[in-house]
């Protein structure tokens, strides 16, 4: 199962974009897998302990192959834990141009 999970991930950071619209927005823009639907997005500093609140709110669900962004406050390095809705998740870091 860890293994699908991992293969399935991987799909996600084929597509994950990050972008930095005039060195004043920094976002990260997230595609779901074709094969899953994600039910938590969070966001943390890089190495940081614990998570911040979930980017999808009210229960929202990215659907599979929908797209969303995460506004961060600067450039830097930053953890993305991905959540699918039936309970997988993976923690992966990203660096923000």
């Amino acid at each position: 199962m860890r293994r699908t999970l991992s293969l399935l991930l991987l799909s996600i950071v084929a597509i994950l974009s990050i972008s930095a619209c005039s060195g004043v927005t920094h976002k990260i823009t997230i595609t779901a897998p074709p094969a899953a639907d994600l039910c938590g997005l969070y966001v943390s500093a890089g190495g940081a302990d614990a998570f911040g609140e979930n980017n999808l709110k009210d229960g929202a669900v990215l659907a599979a192959k929908a797209e969303t962004a995460i506004v961060v406050p600067a450039a830097g390095n930053y953890d993305l834990k991905l959540v699918t809705c039936d309970g997988r998740e993976e923690v992966m870091p990203i660096a923000v141009p």
